[in-house]
């Protein structure tokens, strides 16, 4: 995965993904993690220590849908052709 993924393109594709979302949640994963975790289970601990307001269910979804954007992120233009 791309080490230098752009927050704001992230969440505007997670928002754009999960629109029930709420803005401050995802921004609090993505601003703690940084980075796409390796580990969802180090993940979660972190976030329930540092945002016990974002439920679980929520950092998974948002973990899910990051790591899709990663993956879209890595795949070169279909207009650079």
């Amino acid at each position: 995965m791309n080490d230098e993924l752009d927050l704001g393109d992230a969440a505007e594709y997670i928002l754009g993904e999960r629109p029930t979302l709420h803005p401050d949640e995802v921004w609090a994963v993505l601003n703690e993690l940084g980075r796409p975790p390796a580990k969802d289970e180090l993940a979660m601990v972190l976030l329930q220590a540092t945002h016990p307001g974002v439920a679980p269910a929520t950092v998974a979804a948002v973990l899910h849908e990051w790591r899709a954007y990663a993956i879209l992120a890595a795949e070169p233009d279909w207009d650079d052709d």
